[in-house]
């Protein structure tokens, strides 16, 4: 007999409850060609009883993905994608999968989301140490709250989302973990990290309330950055209008693009970054990486070791990203230098252009 897929689903689904390979031929072949549940149950009952009130309750149990569509719970697809995407052994990752249909199952639940099922596999990866899995698998997104928050708020609504969750690709995937410790602590920044699968540009944002010092802020930004396509300049609103002239002039030489979280004239207003991409040649992928070196020596015992393996950590970013788009270079910036032998400092970041 031809299986056609639904019995091909059903059959999978009576393996994983214990039926051998004969009770499932048996019930195919009796049930005939139009198969579903309940001709499956009626036919399993007078097999294995015990067996048909298992896949009752089995196939009651649906799953409502992403994409909107609906299917039955299948422990085997957790598994699947455990393997595939953390890499874990099958043997734990069945493990998990048995523990996250136990808790469902347990739980009662009349409305389960894949969003769901992977966040009780997340926890599950946690509770057996598997903290890289975890990274890998977690999935990426914002609190329903902030959400509705934002849309509250209104202005750039895609903007503000998709820099949210480039920022969590960012810190789960691509930056190793020495560079995350480095962001969170306070003496890295990483000007990717906003958008990392694009040609790369880098972004002037300050809270300064003084006119004079925005403006130094800015011309130093330009000059420093050089090799930034379209940087994105933030605009406040205290700029006078002669001053807003004056920086229609540095977006048509530059290629900028102007924004602000107020309503200012010609300007893009969104709470986040906004970047502007050109024709970039082979899309290239430009970076800078700002070190604080001063505070390395003062939250670290070991500064050396610590640079050591950030410098490290930066060369497998580079390698992460440049499997994603074609191209690419890393500037490393370093600010407050006094503490460290610059010598010593160029020899450990030789692999990198130093600004």
């Amino acid at each position: 007999m031809a299986l056609n897929q639904r019995a091909l689903i059903i059959g999978s689904k009576l393996l994983e409850l214990g039926a051998t390979p004969v009770e499932v031929a048996e019930v195919l072949e009796r049930v005939g060609e139009e198969v579903d549940e309940e001709r499956v149950y009626t036919v399993l009952k007078q097999v294995d009883p015990e067996l048909a009130e298992m896949f009752r309750r089995e196939m009651n149990l649906f799953v409502w993905r992403t994409d909107l569509r609906k299917e039955p719970f299948r422990r085997s697809r957790i598994v699947k994608s455990l393997v595939k995407e953390t890499g874990i052994p099958k043997s734990l990752a069945e493990k998990i999968a048995k523990e996250v249909e136990r808790k469902i199952r347990e739980s009662n639940l009349t409305f389960i989301t894949s969003s769901l099922v992977r966040e009780l596999a997340l926890i599950k990866l946690i509770e057996y140490g598997k903290e890289d899995a975890y990274r890998k698998y977690a999935r990426l997104g914002i609190p329903l709250y902030d959400l509705s928050v934002m849309v509250k708020r209104g202005g750039s609504l895609r903007d503000k989302v998709a820099g949210r969750i480039f920022v969590q690709y960012a810190v789960l995937y691509l930056f190793p973990r020495p560079l995350v410790d480095g962001l969170f602590e306070g003496y890295v920044e990483v000007g990717g990290v906003f958008n990392p699968f694009v040609p790369y540009a880098n972004t002037y944002y300050t809270k300064v309330t003084d006119v004079e010092r925005w403006w130094s802020g800015l011309l130093n930004y330009l000059v420093e950055r050089p090799f930034v396509e379209g940087p994105s300049i933030y605009v406040p609103p205290f700029l006078e209008e002669e001053d807003l002239k004056f920086l229609e002039r540095i977006k048509k030489a530059t290629g900028a693009i102007l924004w602000s979280t107020d309503d200012v004239p010609g300007t893009v207003k969104s709470e986040v970054p906004v970047f502007s991409f050109g024709r970039v040649p082979d899309r290239r992928v430009l970076d800078l990486i700002t070190v604080d070196i001063e505070k390395v020596f003062l939250l670290n015992k070991d500064p050396w070791s610590v640079l050591n393996s950030l410098s490290e950590a930066i060369e497998e970013y580079g390698k992460r990203k440049r499997s994603l788009v074609k191209g690419g270079s890393i500037y490393v910036k370093f600010l407050n230098v006094e503490r460290a032998d610059r010598d010593r400092l160029m020899d450990v970041f030789s692999s990198f252009r130093v600004l």
